[in-house]
């Protein structure tokens, strides 16, 4: 039998075992473990038959590699990711992209650890450094962001790079021994019922923000009237919401508005208390004009720290944000910021709601701009 076919072969009979251990996902929790094994196991083959497979990448044109990578990838049962030691995505397969939430074309170039817990984050890229660095697999137990309930098994494994002075990291995600089983949750697409509902949802918003924005006559303040609006920009689209107005070189923090039962409950008057030029992304923004959405965001420094030095992205549980520039009607003159903010298991800022966000912060500006709030002239 020549090489060739003993390799089809292989894949074959790793193919028929990876169905028996998909259909044994139906088993009681109690049975995880030995199924678990299994899997690691099986997992342990799988990278033998994908080493090869990458050489693939090295390949002169027009010489056809003996496996396909994507195939044997694609087909594995459990969520596999394939990422570099900084846990930036090179690839995910169909069950990493369910069980994770996150479309391939998105995920690609962006880094697992912004989808776990933020306690859990340091420790997957050290684990990934080690394995990059040729230390050797490990394991360890996570918790993905938008599944906080459900704890997961993360096996690391080193997979040979040609010409590569490092290695890739092989990463699987499976349901941790005893504990609940993993939901299978999938984001609308833009076509679906939910999709469509979501715009009639922002929509309303937009109605009654301006409404609001409108009803602001001669005798009242424009400023308590911009922040009842940030109010109703975090009812309808976020955790948080904070409101900066003025010039860029010294905007005063206007309003903050928190969750109604806080985890922290001191947290909104350190919001309140913050100076926006200490905060990156309101300073960028208001620098530039131009808005920033983070759907998944891995830099603890983002909303500055409090008097202590902890970073507010931790202390609020922060996941994704979305900061706009409050751009006069001529665009080109910055009146603020608003920032919204998301914490926790709740999914990440669409475009479609950051373009709402957006559009609301244009009307804003334009009763900023009328109520004598001055920018710093063109950015």
């Amino acid at each position: 039998m020549s090489r060739s076919s003993e390799r089809e072969g292989d894949v074959q009979a790793l193919a028929a075992r990876v169905q028996e251990l998909r259909a044994a996902r139906a088993h009681p929790p109690a049975e995880y473990p030995v199924l678990l094994d299994a899997a690691l196991a099986e997992l342990e083959r799988a990278v033998e038959v994908l080493r090869p497979a990458e050489d693939e990448r090295a390949r002169p044109p027009g010489v056809k590699a003996t496996y396909p990578f994507r195939a044997v990838f694609e087909h594995l049962p459990w969520a596999v990711v394939l990422m570099d030691e900084q846990t930036v995505v090179r690839r995910v397969n169909p069950a990493a992209v369910e069980l994770t939430g996150l479309p391939p074309g998105y995920a690609a170039g962006r880094p697992l650890a912004a989808t776990l817990r933020p306690a859990d984050r340091a420790a997957l890229r050290g684990h990934a450094a080690a394995v990059a660095r040729g230390e050797g697999g490990r394991s360890l137990p996570v918790r993905l962001q938008r599944l906080p309930d459900c704890p997961l098994h993360a096996t690391l494994t080193g997979l040979d790079v040609p010409d590569g002075r490092k290695q890739d990291v092989l990463l699987t995600l499976t349901p941790s021994a005893g504990g609940p089983p993993v939901p299978a949750v999938r984001e609308p697409g833009p076509s679906e019922p939910s999709a469509v509902v979501r715009q009639a949802e922002l929509t309303a918003l937009l109605d009654r923000t301006d409404r609001l924005l409108l009803s602001c006559g001669g005798q009242q303040d424009p400023a308590a009237t911009l922040s009842a609006a940030a109010g109703l920009m975090r009812d309808g689209l976020a955790d948080w919401a904070v409101l900066d107005l003025g010039a860029a070189p010294a905007p005063v923090r206007a309003a903050v508005h928190g969750p109604a039962s806080p985890d922290d409950p001191g947290l909104e008057k350190v919001f309140l208390q913050q100076d926006p030029r200490a905060c990156p992304v309101v300073a960028e923004a208001m620098d530039s004009g131009a808005a920033a959405v983070e759907q998944l965001t891995d830099d603890l420094g983002r909303l500055g720290t409090d008097d202590e030095g902890a970073p507010l992205m931790v202390r609020a549980d922060v996941t994704s944000l979305l900061c706009v520039a409050l751009l006069a009607p001529d665009d080109t003159t910055v009146l603020g910021a608003l920032t919204l903010l998301r914490a926790g298991a709740r999914p990440p800022f669409s475009l479609l709601e950051a373009g709402g966000a957006e559009i609301a912060a244009g009307h804003l500006a334009v009763l900023a701009q009328r109520g004598g709030i001055h920018g710093p002239g063109p950015f």
